[in-house]
């Protein structure tokens, strides 16, 4: 993950997806040796079922949708009618899936239920965010595609300044663009510096009744890039010149929706009574005047008070067995109607919860993108395998 979301390595699951592939004829058969590219593997190890990331709802049009970076795809649910029948797995209104659409390795989403658009950031291949409109189905090509930072993550809408904010991981930044971004566009502004306090931000909601933004960061802190005449540097370094970095707590920072350049957050929601655990998504309800945290870590909602600062509790926390909360990665807030959705990474789902919910409390629907109990890879972006032959199983680090 991050590559997807650092941390959330899966290996429990992974020989649990193992497909047979039909082995190469013998020789005696077919005599001819075929190409390279022409060899089947011996078997191979994949989820053949979309794994959602983020998740968006849209109250008003009666949508939820959920990033799928396993099949480079976005799935738009009926927010009501599109739950499981039992353990069978939901039918989506409209999938866009294919090489046309520029998706890839998407993490989050939002929906302008305004312009009747969807918005995906491919976050670790491509650095692009795709716009697509609400119609779009199947191989569909984007309204439009802008581009990004490396490693861009989270995204926000603001209506009112009419401005789209990225997180960029590696970078410890906050971009925004004019919300009609397209192609390479300089953003009109960013969130950067030591004093931000910024370091790994992943999700991030925009709270426009009070002219806030809130961001979720893992800790990850390897400097703030600089530019060194000869091309960009990280500021953390060695003695020898290796590039260094430190592990800061988990946090919630909050900003004023205007804030630019290297400002200090409003408040900090960071310590060892908080609970953060690689927060992923956050959102605000309005109805409750609270921000909700996916935490992957401990497989958890946590919800906090707006007005949180320091080393505090969460006012409630929805988690427990009869959650079915598995490693979540997005987290969204449907205030006209009362319900949280948060999207499982853990497993092939996405639930939705009275927005009071709190404890050990069983999910109002269930969206499934595979049969109930369909083991999942847990995959986000792997780039290297190892074998432990002690225990004779393949590590696999996303």
């Amino acid at each position: 993950m991050n590559k997807l979301a650092a941390g959330c390595v899966f290996v429990s699951a992974l020989l649990a997806v193992v497909a047979f592939l039909p082995r190469a004829s013998s020789q005696e058969s077919n005599p001819s040796k075929p190409a390279p590219e022409d060899i089947p593997p011996v078997r191979m190890i994949a989820d053949p079922y979309p794994a959602f990331n983020g998740v968006a709802v849209d109250a008003a049009n009666g949508l939820v949708a959920m990033s799928d970076p396993n099949r480079k795809s976005l799935l738009l649910y009926d927010r009501v009618h599109g739950a499981s029948q039992g353990a069978s797995a939901s039918v989506p209104i409209r999938q866009i899936v294919g090489p046309d659409t520029f998706l890839g390795m998407i993490a989050g989403i939002v929906l302008d239920s305004q312009h009747r658009e969807i918005y995906t950031a491919n976050n670790d291949i491509e650095d692009t965010v795709v716009v697509m409109p609400y119609e779009a189905s199947g191989d569909s090509k984007p309204a439009r595609v802008f581009s990004v930072p490396h490693q861009s993550w989270g995204l926000a809408l603001g209506q009112a300044r009419d401005e789209i904010a990225v997180t960029v991981e590696v970078q410890n930044t906050i971009v925004f663009y004019r919300r009609q971004v397209k192609g390479v566009e300089a953003p009109v502004r960013i969130i950067r510096g030591p004093a931000t306090n910024l370091a790994d931000p992943h999700g991030i909601y925009w709270d426009e009744a009070h002219n806030e933004i809130g961001v979720a960061n893992h800790g990850n802190f390897r400097g703030i890039v600089q530019n060194t005449g000869g091309g960009c540097s990280p500021s953390l370094i060695v003695e020898d010149g290796a590039e260094a970095g430190e592990s800061r707590p988990p946090s919630v920072n909050i900003f004023s929706a205007d804030a630019k350049g290297d400002t200090k957050p409003l408040r900090t929601i960071q310590g060892s009574r908080t609970g953060l655990d690689w927060p992923m998504g956050v959102a605000y309800d309005p109805q409750h005047d609270t921000i909700a945290v996916a935490n992957n870590g401990d497989s958890s909602i946590l919800i906090f008070s707006r007005n949180s600062n320091g080393d505090v509790a969460p006012v409630r926390t929805i988690r427990g067995n009869r959650t079915a909360i598995n490693h979540p990665m997005g987290v969204a807030v449907d205030s006209q109607d009362g319900e949280i959705w948060v999207s499982n990474w853990g497993d092939h789902s996405a639930l939705a919860f009275d927005s009071g919910a709190n404890g050990n409390a069983a999910p109002k629907r269930i969206v499934r993108s595979a049969p109930e109990g369909t083991p999942t890879s847990g995959f986000g972006n792997p780039m290297a395998l190892a074998y432990d032959s002690k225990r004779d199983a393949l590590l696999v680090p996303n």
